[in-house]
């Protein structure tokens, strides 16, 4: 075991790792420490509220995001005209298709929040759509950076963004109230520095090739099936039901923990895309079984981590949230175990995404996911709240991965056997 992880970890692939690790790592510190501040100065019932303002804003960009980040990876990689092209029709898909989900948000914020049986976030709704585009820009610039394997500068934008938000977080409670409008529009106009460093890093000079109608069919039609998982994904299922039908006292409960592991998800999004490259090189099966292992190593590690996190939940909730919050002790001991086999769930969707490139696959797996989690929550959401949520979400991971590793070992054997 120690000769195949240090094998690892001084390979190309553990060196980009490191890097997208440690420069994920620092993000989640630096931005964490919002998520620290935030629920403390607004408590569990206002910071429900803001939490499902995130969330709607969030799956806002994830569905205007329509998979283009996936395929930017998918088919760029290394210079040349062609990924020249495919670079700027992401960017100008991005732009149209940002504009048209902005418009279309603010139209209804005020049904949604109704629905919601809370309008009096209408508004809040409306501030986090209006800042859709530089969400989409900058994702766009750190994916097209990324695919080149400029790693370093990819994690910088989102470490200067964090930077930024929590300066002037600072400077702002010096000299004013901090309430739930300000922190709305800190948490989501900050996507504006992120956006011009990501300019910066990344020349506009793909905008000057020739049309690239001819990539249109062979890139959305790719793009299509993640859009479509997007689609289903980001829709924030627990926030939703939480607080329709627990209320935003429970929601805040739930939400705040979440958002502490929720940086799994970006350990788990920086892995990927170092996956993506690897997997879209190969050819033959051995040569993905042989690198699959290798990277299972980090796997197992994150796993155990994230199990060991659970032991020490009441420290941290203490530490990071406070007494007020002393509900998410077990809420987060649940959360890790789904967390832990999320994280798991990396290495056998970058398989069927990048290897074997069946995007529409990965539809199919999130359909079963999300529909087993939406039929959980419930059914016990309402009687147990926090933890009904908390339980539905983490077995509905460790059901999905599942069914997505059953399914990589018989596309193994059945392509061997062929």
């Amino acid at each position: 075991m120690k000769t195949s992880l240090k094998t690892l970890l001084l390979s190309q692939t553990g060196k980009d790792t490191s890097i997208v690790f440690i420069g994920t790592f620092v993000n989640v510190i630096i931005g964490g420490l919002f998520f620290i501040f935030a629920p403390r100065i607004l408590g569990p019932q206002n910071y429900g509220l803001f939490s499902v303002v995130i969330v709607t804003g969030l799956m806002a960009v994830n569905l205007a995001n329509f998979g283009i980040d996936t395929g930017i990876l998918r088919f760029i990689k290394k210079e040349s005209d062609y990924s020249e092209k495919i670079l700027k029709l992401a960017f100008k898909s991005y732009i149209v298709i940002g504009i048209a989900v902005l418009i279309l948000g603010v139209i209804i914020s005020n049904p949604l929040a109704r629905i919601l049986g809370v309008p009096q976030i209408s508004n809040l709704l409306k501030i986090a759509f209006s800042a859709t585009v530089f969400s989409l820009l900058s994702n766009f610039f750190v994916a097209a950076l990324q695919s080149k394997k400029e790693f370093i500068k990819a994690s910088l934008i989102n470490i200067t963004s964090n930077t930024s938000r929590l300066v002037i977080l600072g400077i702002a409670g010096y000299f004013v109230v901090v309430d739930l409008y300000l922190l709305t529009i800190l948490f989501f106009f900050i996507t504006l520095v992120s956006t011009v460093l990501g300019a910066f890093f990344t020349p506009l000079d793909f905008l000057k090739t020739k049309d690239e109608k001819i990539h249109f069919k062979t890139f959305f039609g790719y793009n299509f099936w993640v859009a479509a998982s997007l689609a289903i994904s980001s829709i924030p299922y627990d926030n939703y039901i939480l607080l329709k039908f627990a209320g935003p006292a429970a929601t805040g409960i739930f939400a705040a923990p979440f958002k502490i592991l929720s940086s799994t998800y970006q350990f788990a999004g920086s892995f990927s895309r170092v996956l993506a490259p690897r997997f879209s090189s190969f050819n033959i099966n051995q040569k993905a079984i042989i690198f699959s292992k290798k990277a299972s190593w980090i796997v197992i590690i994150v796993f155990l981590a994230l199990l060991l996190s659970g032991v020490f939940a009441q420290h941290f909730i203490q530490i990071i949230l406070g007494e007020q919050y002393k509900q998410s002790v077990n809420v987060f001991r649940i959360l890790a175990i789904g967390m832990a086999f999320f994280f798991a769930g990396t290495i056998p969707m970058a398989l069927i995404l990048y290897y074997f490139g069946k995007s529409k696959i990965a539809f199919y797996t999130t359909v079963w996911h999300y529909l087993i989690y939406v039929l959980l929550l419930l059914k016990l959401a309402t009687p147990y709240k926090e933890i009904g949520a908390s339980i539905a979400f983490s077995t509905s991971e460790a059901i999905n991965f599942t069914i997505l590793f059953v399914y990589i070992v018989y596309k193994f054997n059945q392509k061997s056997a062929t």
